[in-house]
This record gives structure tokens, C-alpha cells and sequence, in this order.
């Protein structure tokens, strides 16, 4: 809503940039164990492995898309020369490259910054980027261009003797940029730059550098100066190589809604598709998430939550980078014994200088108090009583326990791989199509207690010979060679049930041999008690499994059995608190929050904000110290749909000076510079979006949400 329909003019201060905060201080002290910088020390490292795994994940899949994408603008104007005429009939059409980049906007900003980049390292260094809301008309977008250009360091090194161009002595127009461009390589372009050939002892001239133009968001341009700036590049091609990269977030059918005909046919546009950002995910829970680079894992409810953020709101994966970086931070803020959070090579060390409380600390986490009850039901009590009482000996068993979840995952991950590949192309997916679906079902329970995994094994017990036998060789492709020593077995077993079924058809020709052929039955008089009994027999001697099914049932208990056995949800394992984050409701309320719960909140109890002790003491009553905009919140809300002005004034002078003499007569003639307040505190609520102006009635406002804070 714009400022001059408010009930009163806004004025906004801006305080300037943030600074930075030492994250030292977030970590408490008064804790019994101080073990905050062990944590920190943990935390800083583990991430800043993690993040450089991004790095190089990123990277390797910016390296994928835009290879072509440069291939392409750097060859489309290989053949161009300068020339003295105004127009080259050579060039009629302006190379574009269609980034079709999806609709992940958060993302958008590093994938071109990162095209950029590319662009002036291994293209040109004549790159502009160019942004919807810096290029408002033509003439802004001809200033913004020739800004990113002309102020290149890397376009002076070579003129060193020659003084810099300043751009504010010269018009903003293309013309300028091509007497620039022809001042500047018209030395190359007389007497060009002499290198061998790949044929031989021939030379040949170096190209001349394209100037490219990046669009960014191009469907938030406005299709007016979009239409009117490419006209007047497109005049300009005899003059420069200019080159065009669309970033196009749905499909390349959006160029053709912002242009017209006479418009788009001077374009020689050429698609590039970008992955899905949900290739990208997978891929950054594939080598991230699921692999040893950090012991730091996601609970079931954090990765779910996460997910769904992804799925059904922004589709941003440096929002889900973001989101494991808060649950690693505040996994290692909140957790007192999270510094034993750490690669399995310096578990020992940690455990080795856990101090008394800090062992206390771990008796009383809920996963060693139920192994620990375990002992008592296997009848184990020396043992026990040995973890309870004895320090030496329970940092023994730590030791045990935390490396026991290291080989866990060890065993996890190629198991759940396996179960990937062989529920993903069942029909309806009952747990799910991809591996991050599989995982998140996994980490919550142990999967013989899913029904979803139950019907998926009955699904498989129907597939054909083909469709079985194409699952178990990409099962053990899947397995790879890099096992732990407990499934070292596996690929091997895989392998002979793979020849059994080569061999199957012997045994069906053996057994149709010695099959004798069943005599009709005789037709007898009888009961109906005899008759059910006959017939049951009968449909039991029809239901004797062939040699294919047998093996079938065979080989799907097997993987059965493989899955029982590791498979098993992390929950169940001892100290699992120590390396899982599994709080969602922190993650929800910092990275999904509610604006208008948060804001009604904080207007009706900002003591909890201010450490308002007179507030906290009276929360019955309005208290005058409050801030005015608080004051106005809860008066608005005792009253109806329609608020009076006046009466609301009035009660806002009544409140202010309720604590002062006279009373009434300052009610009765209000004070000028309270009028003031309450009229800006009014204007803070409309923009806040709780009241609206009415044309029922001109001294009244109305009310748009109901219910207090």
C-alpha cells in the first residue's frame, strides 16, 4: 500500500549495514560442563568441510551446464571484423542463448554469478548483467551496460599509457560503447596478433572478444524497453559483436509473450537447459548427507521438514544448505556433549578427556538409559553396574558405542541404496521414487515396521523373470566394490542367485517330466462338511509352487533378511542424540516462521521483547510505559469491525496519561504531540495490515483480523 493512502505520511530510517557478530558469545556459560569451545572447534571444522564439498559439488555441476552455453558464445562471432559502415549485411541476427533456468529464484543470483565468471575468464571480458529492477527504461539499462563495461579493470591493462575513459563526460548511448570497442581492438584488427595455426607453420588473426549481455530474470522486464533495447543492439551488429544470454526461469515460450514478431525474428536464439533444482538436490544429499565427509546427521523430522520446505515453497537448494547449516549450529550450541560429534579418528582423544559431569551427562541421555536398562532384562547387571558407577569403564564403552555407529553408516548406506533400486520402479512407489524419499522413511523407524515396505515386498513377489533378474544386476552395480566386511558376501550371493535363474528352465523340464498326470476325480454323493474338506484339499494340491516362484520367494526373503539386519533406524542406536539433530520445532519457528503470530505476539507481550518488569507485573491492565503502537494493538482488539477514531484517540490519551494529575482535562484537550503519536501509531498498525480505511464511515477505521495475541 503506498504511503499517501495511509492514515498518515511514513517516515523509515535506515541504520546501516549490520555488523558482524563473534559466535563465541552465543554459546552459553553457565552450563555444568564448559565445553563450548571444544564444540565451536568441532563445529567450525566439520562445517567448513561440508562446505567446501558444496563447493566442489557446485562447481562440478556449473562446470555441466553452461560448458555448451560457452562453447556457443564464443563461436557465434568468430568471423566478425571492424568495419567503417554503419551496418554489416552480414549479420542480421542476434545471437541468444535460452537459459532455461527453472523456477528456483533464490538460486539464480550464484548460477549467474558463476556464469559470469566463466564468461570473462574463458569468453570475453566484455560481460554485462543485466536485472529487471535496475533497468526500469531504456536509458538505465544503456547506463547499466556500459558501467559493467567500461569500468572493467581487465580493458585497461593492456592501454596502460593511454588515460582511463570516464563515463560520465560521454553520452549514454550504443554508439559510444562501438567507438570504444573500435578504438580499442581497431590495433589487433590492423596489425593482429600473429600465433601458429593448428595446421601447421600458417598464422592466424585472433578473434575479437563478442560483447555479451546477461539478462537475468528476463520475464520481469518490462516488454516495452526490453522490445526497444534489442532493436537498438540489433543495429548495432556491423559495429559490435554483441551476444545475448536469456535467463528464462519457466520456458522460452516467455520471449515470444514479451516480444513481437518484428522483434524476435532479429534474435538466433538456441535453447540450454539447466537441471532441475531437484537434480541438484539429490545430488547434494547423495554425496553430502549420505557419505563420511561429516559424522553431523539429519533426524527424521529435520530432513522431512526440510524437504517439504523445498518441495512446497521455494524449490531453493541454498535454502536447504542454509537449513542444515542451522541444525548443525544449533546442534552444537544446544547439545552440551556435541564435540564428540567428530570423525571416528579423533573419537578417542575426545572420549579420553571427558571430564566426570560430562560422563553424567551421558548417563542421562535417554538412548544410553534404555541400553543400559537392556543390560538389566539380559540379565547383565555387572555390567551395569559397572557403566554406572565406573568412568574409566564407561569411556570404554562410549568409545565402543560411537564407533559402532560409524561402521553403522558404513553398512546403511550401500543397503539403502540396494532397497532404492528395487522399490523405485514399482508400481505406485509405496516407499517412494526417489532415495531421499526412501531415506526419510528409513530414518524414522526401523523398515520392518513400515507397512509401506511390506507392500512393496508383496509387489515384488509378482514381477517376471526380466524385471527380477534387471533388478539384481542393477543391485549389485549399485553395491560397487568399496563394501564394508560384513557385505563383502553380498554381490557374490547376488551372483549365484543370478545363475540360478539362468539354469531355471532345467528344472522346469526335469519337473514337467516327472509330473504324472492326476486322474479325474470321482464324483461321490457326500455332505457339505466332506465336500469343503475335498475342496480345500484340491485348491491346495492347484497351489504348489513352480520352480521360478520358489526361487522368487527365495530371493525376495533374502533381501529380506538383508534389510532387517541393517536397515535399522539410527533411533534405536545408543548415544544416537550425540550425532543426529532431530529438532523440528527449532528448525520451523527460525526457517518457516509465521509473520503474523510472530507480530501479534510481540504487540501484545512486549515485555517478553523490552524485559518490561512493570508489564509483566500488571499483564491485566494496559500499562502507559509500553510503546504507543502496542498501546493501539490492544485497544484495537476490544473493539467491534468498525473503529471511531475519536473514541480511540480518546482511549489512547486516557491510557498515556493514567498516571499523571488532571486527568480530564487533558482528555477533554488533548495534547497536540500525543494526537501526533497516536496518528503514527495508527498508520504502523495499516501497514501492518490490522485496520484499513472504510468509505462507510469517514471517521472510522476497519478492523481486519479477530482474536487477541
Amino acid at each position: 500500500m503506498e504511503t499517501g493512502s495511509s492514515v498518515s505520511k511514513g517516515v523509515f530510517a535506515y541504520k546501516g549495514k549490520k555488523k558482524s557478530v563473534n559466535p563465541e558469545k552465543y554459546f552459553p556459560r553457565t552450563e555444568t560442563v564448559n565445553t563450548w569451545k571444544r564444540r565451536l572447534e568441532t563445529y567450525q571444522s566439520l562445517w567448513e568441510n561440508v562446505d567446501t564439498e558444496i563447493q566442489i559439488l557446485q562447481s562440478n555441476l556449473n562446470t555441466k551446464i553452461f560448458d555448451d552455453l560457452l562453447k556457443f558464445t564464443k563461436t557465434c562471432h568468430t568471423d566478425f571484423t571492424l568495419s567503417s559502415q554503419t551496418g554489416n549485411p552480414r549479420t542480421k541476427e542476434v545471437p541468444t542463448a535460452a537459459l532455461v533456468t527453472g523456477v528456483n529464484t533464490p538460486d539464480h543470483g550464484v548460477m549467474f554469478a558463476t556464469l559470469v565468471n566463466l564468461l570473462q575468464e574463458r569468453v570475453s571480458p566484455l560481460v554485462a548483467i543485466l536485472q529487471s529492477k535496475d533497468c526500469n527504461n531504456v536509458k538505465n539499462t544503456l547506463s547499466k551496460l556500459l558501467g559493467q563495461i567500461l569500468k572493467n579493470p581487465q580493458l585497461f591493462i593492456e592501454d596502460e599509457e593511454s588515460p582511463e575513459v570516464s563515463q560520465k563526460n560521454l553520452p549514454i548511448s550504443l554508439a559510444t560503447l562501438a567507438d570504444w570497442y573500435d578504438d580499442k581492438y581497431s590495433l589487433n584488427h590492423s596489425s593482429p596478433k600473429k600465433r601458429k595455426s593448428t595446421g601447421g607453420g600458417g598464422v592466424d588473426s585472433q578473434p575479437l572478444p563478442p560483447v555479451i549481455m546477461v539478462f537475468e530474470d528476463l520475464e520481469s522486464f518490462q516488454p516495452r524497453v526490453l522490445q526497444e533495447f534489442i532493436t537498438i543492439c540489433s543495429n548495432y551488429l556491423g559495429q559490435l559483436p554483441i551476444v545475448f544470454v536469456f535467463g528464462i526461469a519457466t520456458s522460452v515460450s516467455a520471449v515470444h509473450r514479451l516480444l513481437p514478431n518484428s522483434v524476435s525474428s532479429t534474435l538466433c536464439m538456441e535453447k540450454f537447459q539447466a537441471p532441475p533444482s531437484t537434480e541438484y538436490l539429490t545430488l547434494l544429499i547423495n554425496q553430502i548427507l549420505m557419505s563420511k565427509c561429516c559424522p553431523f546427521k539429519l533426524g527424521s523430522r529435520v530432513f522431512k521438514l526440510l524437504l517439504d520446505i523445498f518441495l512446497y515453497h521455494d524449490f531453493s537448494v541454498l535454502n536447504f544448505i542454509k537449513g542444515l547449516q542451522f541444525s548443525m549450529m544449533d546442534h552444537f550450541m544446544s547439545n552440551p556433549m556435541s564435540h564428540l560429534c567428530c570423525p571416528l579418528e579423533d573419537i578417542s582423544n575426545q572420549t579420553k578427556r571427558l571430564s566426570n559431569n560430562e560422563l553424567e551427562l551421558i548417563r542421562q541421555l535417554p538412548s544410553f538409559m534404555r541400553y543400559v536398562k537392556y543390560m538389566w532384562r539380559v540379565a547383565l547387571l555387572p555390567r551395569q553396574a559397572e557403566l554406572l558407577t565406573d568412568d574409566t569403564e564407561l569411556k570404554i564403552e562410549v568409545l565402543k558405542l560411537l564407533t559402532r555407529i560409524h561402521t553403522f553408516r558404513e553398512e546403511f548406506y550401500p543397503m539403502l541404496r540396494c532397497l532404492h533400486t528395487l522399490v523405485s520402479k514399482l508400481p505406485k512407489q509405496p516407499l517412494g521414487k526417489q532415495l531421499r524419499e526412501v531415506y526419510a522413511t528409513v530414518l524414522g523407524w526401523n523398515i520392518e515396521e513400515n507397512e509401506d515396505y511390506k507392500t512393496s515386498l508383496d509387489l515384488l513377489k509378482f514381477m517376471s523373470k526380466d524385471e527380477l533378474t534387471g533388478l539384481l544386476r542393477e543391485c549389485a552395480s549399485c553395491l560397487g566394490d568399496d563394501l564394508p566386511s560384513n557385505q563383502k558376501d553380498i554381490p557374490t550371493s547376488i551372483a549365484s542367485l543370478l545363475d540360478r535363474f539362468d539354469t531355471l528352465h532345467e528344472l522346469v523340464e526335469s519337473e514337467e517330466e516327472e509330473q504324472v498326470p492326476e486322474s479325474s476325480p470321482v464324483i461321490k454323493k457326500t455332505d457339505l462338511h466332506s465336500l469343503k474338506k475335498r475342496l480345500q484339499e484340491m485348491e491346495k494340491k492347484k497351489k504348489k509352487l513352480s520352480p521360478y516362484e520358489k526361487l522368487r520367494s527365495e530371493c525376495i526373503d533374502y533381501f529380506d533378511s538383508l534389510f532387517r539386519k541393517y536397515l535399522v533406524s539410527p533411533k534405536t542406536l545408543p548415544l544416537y542424540e550425540l550425532l543426529y539433530y532431530d529438532s523440528a520445532s527449532k528448525v520451523r519457528s527460525h526457517l518457516a516462521a509465521s509473520p503474523r503470530s510472530a507480530v501479534q505476539l510481540a504487540l501484545g507481550n512486549s515485555h517478553t521483547y523490552l524485559h518490561n518488569q512493570l508489564e509483566s507485573d500488571n499483564l491485566g491492565t494496559i500499562s502507559p510505559d509500553i510503546p504507543d503502537l502496542c498501546i493501539v494493538y490492544k485497544l484495537h482488539l476490544e473493539c467491534s469491525q468498525l473503529i471511531n477514531l475519536y473514541d480511540w484517540l480518546q482511549a489512547f490519551i486516557t491510557v498515556k496519561t493514567s498516571n499523571e494529575e488532571e486527568n480530564d482535562d487533558q482528555t477533554k484537550n488533548p495534547d497536540k504531540i500525543l494526537q501526533a503519536r497516536f496518528i503514527r501509531a495508527v498508520s504502523e498498525l495499516q501497514f501492518l495490515g490490522f485496520v484499513k480505511p472504510t468509505k462507510r464511515k469517514t471517521d472510522h477505521v476497519a478492523r481486519l483480523t479477530w482474536g487477541g495475541c
